[in-house]
């Protein structure tokens, strides 16, 4: 169970900030970033979106393009995996750019319940209050739901429920309590909350011990869909310990690469087991659509203290963490900015939330201008979260002694801190070392040099990240291959005006071509121009042209 005293505590240790320079009287005037820290993901559950849509969302700030499997076939997810290739394409085509990279996600149905589909061809429905509603998972009232009977796909409905249990319904959208169990397959409730029914709505019990295979053959077939397409997340819904993480890694080939697996938060035993789940998955998504009515009622007016208990503890850990349920909820569905939810994303930024998800997006002109809306919330708050103390607080929660290479990345983030930095640029391989420079939260930008398409989709998911690619033929001499992806990040940071003259910038590398991790740190500032490389052709010209004073000339090739 939560404890009082935990939550305080963390709470405590998240609000212990320096935020002294707020009160300066220019505050109002700062210049806002001019790149976006926070990562946004848009959930695209309409396979009818085309790929002029997907460009329109990238070029507003989309980090993460996310599928969902209830919504849609494999056929039509393969379908929208094209759009995205050919928004990709169009994207560098128009600003000249070698790589625009859009990660994707793809959602594992797991144990969560959803509704059927409208009997009538409407958007919705209305279920008024004190109607009673009978719950089915008959397979025949699939596409037959009306206000007096709705299919939900629990095939083990009447025996988990009990009479008296409260259900919601599109998180609290409508209300149900359960009055009677009908029959094996049929219960019957009454609305104690009235709202709009739509299409697959998701459905929460509060308190239920679900008895259904964590893993179905159903999520076989995505988990295969997502290795032989080089999807780039994997989602696990309804997670309650690490067997059912275990389970899923289980079904992951080891001949290709792992995704990432994000691990949603949704059941009180799931915050109970928080620890062991942070330890077996990549990243969390605090679900907040569906936490508050699968608690107990303990915790139903708590759910502010809860997500920043929570924020704390992947902190703490090194991981990721993404807010989902109520994110620009009106902007998205209905154009309607509302107050509370610019006070929501705005807290939720003061507090560590390393993105946003974005849900339902069937409206595309309301989602371009959500994630436009984001973008500036982020720009404008971000800033103040850029505090030293946070960053010391993180590493004295690293446990000692550390390894060389936890020590590297602890000293870049550090030496980029003192001095200023504007960026830190990183030539990596896997992404592994830029993870673990995302663990220590840096102020700066990270920009992540590879050559791997799919790392720089990968990495799109981490926060502060910004994934090159490099194109550039290596060279003889090691020294000078990784010269020219540092040279390759720092244009890129001048051409968009990350860097002036005189700035200074971080560079995380390997010193030599034997070292197994990045072993060197150096703090250079930005030049009027760079001098141009020397590469000697060979060994024996260096012996011919050797003077008196052991000079070495060598013929000059520009690289």
């Amino acid at each position: 169970m939560i404890h009082t005293t935990q939550i305080g505590q963390m709470t405590t240790e998240l609000q212990n900030i320096d935020f002294s320079t707020l009160t300066h009287k220019d505050i109002l005037g700062d210049k806002l970033f001019k790149r976006r820290r926070s990562v946004i993901m848009a959930t695209l559950a309409n396979c009818v979106v085309t790929a002029v849509d997907v460009q329109k969302l990238m070029e507003a700030g989309l980090n993460v393009a996310r599928f969902r499997m209830s919504h849609q076939s494999i056929k039509d997810n393969i379908k929208l995996l094209g759009k995205i290739k050919t928004a990709t394409a169009n994207c560098c085509q128009k600003y000249g750019v070698l790589n625009w990279p859009l990660a994707t996600c793809i959602d594992l149905k797991n144990c969560t319940v959803k509704t059927g589909i409208l009997e009538q061809d409407v958007p919705y429905i209305i279920l008024r209050k004190d109607k009673e509603v009978q719950l089915t998972c008959d397979v025949s009232y699939l596409n037959k739901c009306n206000t007096s009977k709705i299919f939900v796909d629990n095939p083990n409905l009447a025996s988990e429920v009990q009479v008296g249990m409260e259900i919601a319904i599109d998180g609290d959208e409508i209300g149900l309590v359960c009055t009677e169990i009908v029959n094996a397959k049929s219960i019957k409730t009454v609305v104690v909350k009235s709202g709009k029914l739509r299409d697959i709505s998701g459905v929460c019990f509060r308190c239920l011990k679900t008895t259904r295979p964590f893993v179905t053959k159903r999520d076989s077939d995505v988990i295969k869909f997502v290795v032989e397409n080089q999807v780039d997340a994997i989602i696990i819904n309804h997670v309650e310990d690490k067997e059912g993480i275990k389970t899923v890694k289980k079904c992951i080939s080891k001949k290709f690469q792992r995704p990432i697996i994000l691990c949603s938060i949704s059941t009180e035993k799931a915050i109970d087991n928080l620890d062991e789940i942070l330890k077996e998955s990549d990243g969390i998504i605090f679900l907040r659509e569906c936490l508050p009515y699968e608690m107990s009622t303990t915790y139903k007016y708590r759910l502010n203290s809860i997500q920043k208990w929570v924020t704390a503890k992947c902190q703490q850990a090194g991981k990721p963490i993404f807010l989902s349920g109520g994110v620009m909820q009106s902007a998205i569905r209905y154009g309607v900015t509302e107050c509370n939810e610019i006070a929501d994303v705005t807290n939720a930024i003061l507090d560590g939330v390393s993105g946003f998800i974005l849900k339902d997006c069937d409206d595309i002109d309301n989602a371009i201008d959500g994630v436009k809306l984001l973008d500036d919330i982020c720009r404008t708050v971000e800033p103040y979260t850029c505090t030293k103390n946070s960053f010391w607080r993180l590493t004295n929660q690293y446990l000692m002694p550390v390894n060389a290479a936890e020590a590297s990345v602890m000293s870049c983030v550090a030496l980029a801190n003192q001095s200023n930095a504007q960026v830190i640029i990183l030539p990596t391989v896997t992404g592994r070392t830029a993870k673990a420079l995302c663990q220590i939260r840096p102020c700066c930008l990270v920009l992540a040099v590879c050559t791997n398409v799919r790392v720089t989709r990968m990495l799109q998911l981490y926060k502060c990240m910004v994934p090159l690619l490099y194109s550039g033929e290596p060279s003889k001499r090691f020294y000078l291959t990784l010269t020219a992806r540092i040279n390759f990040a720092v244009e890129y940071a001048v051409k968009l005006d990350w860097l002036h003259y005189g700035d200074t910038y971080a560079v995380l590398k390997r010193a030599t071509d034997g070292s197994s991790y990045c072993d060197m740190v150096s703090i250079l500032t930005v030049g009027i121009s760079n001098k141009p490389m020397v590469e000697c052709e060979d060994d024996e010209e260096i012996e011919k042209d050797k003077d008196v004073s052991d000079q070495t000339q060598c013929p000059i090739k520009q690289t």
